[in-house]
């Protein structure tokens, strides 16, 4: 609710500015943008992504028309983003008006800061233009490499949106699912059609960070199938061993392609070349108690092991290899969906 007061608030300004402004671009006979909205499109999800926010702009009275663009940018645990600026013409419909002559805090390299600044020499790069319906959208990204999947950049699912990216042949779903209500540690989830999950250290912030915990059963939607859809969203599953291992190969086995900037140390650093993002979310334990965060990623497998055990996954803070074993199904691990 304080976020959409937030927009709102913003977005009266923005129409407020521009009301009072109107009557100077025409009687002056500026030939610019009588009309902007600035949509702060960084990565939807918290999961070590970028956070666009407080931006602004304003139009030099000088007479070049150049215009002034401010923003914030966050990235959790830091690092290199690349921040780009699109321009729509209609309204929003396409998103593909030039803005070539643009400097400042654009393009990669962009760091954690407020006050960040991209200058447009829009009166130079288009010189007697006018319009009434353009928008304009800043997006940040963090560093790594991997692209959306065609067609499918995001998909939102139960009041979510998460990235895509694909590796290989494989389209991921880039942050960890988080889906469901938080249960305490000292609980187990139950087949009661509500799906449930453990934040670490019953903390909900977590959550939003790392993505939820959930065990095997849970997360399989009570199915030994495996590839079920399981907790995923619809046209999503919960990945197999062999389709785990076919994501090691394409990354030659490095887990540090795998893991997100800024996660791990030493020979366990994250480069994410593959852009899979992984996260140290650590686990909950099958004694209930929490442990392994910023040490440990673990992702449970839709393959099961035994009628106790499932595999799973590894990925440490100081190893740049990936391992794979079998773990109790009662534990509480990340999990990540790949699509049909």
């Amino acid at each position: 609710m304080e976020n959409a007061k937030f927009w709102e608030n913003f977005l009266q300004k923005i129409f407020t500015s521009f009301e009072a402004q109107k009557q100077n671009f025409y009687s002056t006979q500026f030939f610019f943008i009588v009309f902007f909205v600035f949509v702060c499109s960084s990565h939807f999800f918290s999961q070590n992504q970028p956070l666009v926010e407080n931006v602004t702009f304003s139009q030099r009275t000088d007479g070049s028309h150049t215009v002034d663009i401010y923003y914030d940018v966050q990235l959790s645990g830091g690092g290199a983003m690349t921040v780009t600026m699109e321009v729509s013409d209609d309204n929003g419909l396409t998103w593909n008006f030039p803005c070539l002559q643009i400097t400042g805090d654009v393009g990669a390299g962009v760091t954690s800061g407020t006050g960040k600044h991209i200058v447009w020499n829009f009166g130079a790069e288009h010189p007697n233009k006018f319009e009434d319906q353009m928008r304009i959208k800043i997006t940040a990204t963090s560093a790594g490499g991997g692209v959306p999947c065609p067609g499918i950049p995001t998909v939102t699912y139960a009041g979510k949106t998460y990235n895509t990216v694909l590796i290989g042949e494989q389209c991921w779903l880039k942050e960890n699912l988080d889906v469901g209500v938080m249960i305490q540690g000292s609980q187990n989830a139950t087949n009661n059609g509500v799906i449930e999950k453990y934040c670490y250290n019953n903390n909900p912030n977590n959550c939003n960070t790392y993505g939820g915990l959930y065990q095997w059963n849970e997360a399989m939607q009570y199915s030994t199938t495996p590839g079920t859809q399981g907790i995923c969203p619809t046209g999503w599953h919960m990945p197999t061993t062999p389709e785990i291992v076919t994501l090691f190969n394409t990354v030659s086995f490095s887990s540090n392609a795998l893991k997100a900037i800024g996660q791990g140390t030493g020979g366990g650093a994250g480069t994410n070349t593959s852009g899979f993002s992984a996260l140290l979310a650590g686990s909950r334990s099958v004694s209930s108690g929490f442990t392994y965060l910023g040490e440990n990623a673990f992702f449970f497998h839709s393959t099961e092991s035994s009628s106790l055990a499932a595999e799973n996954s590894m990925l440490k803070f100081d190893d740049n290899w990936p391992y794979t074993g079998a773990g109790h199904k009662g534990l509480g691990l990340s999990i990540r969906c790949l699509k049909d």
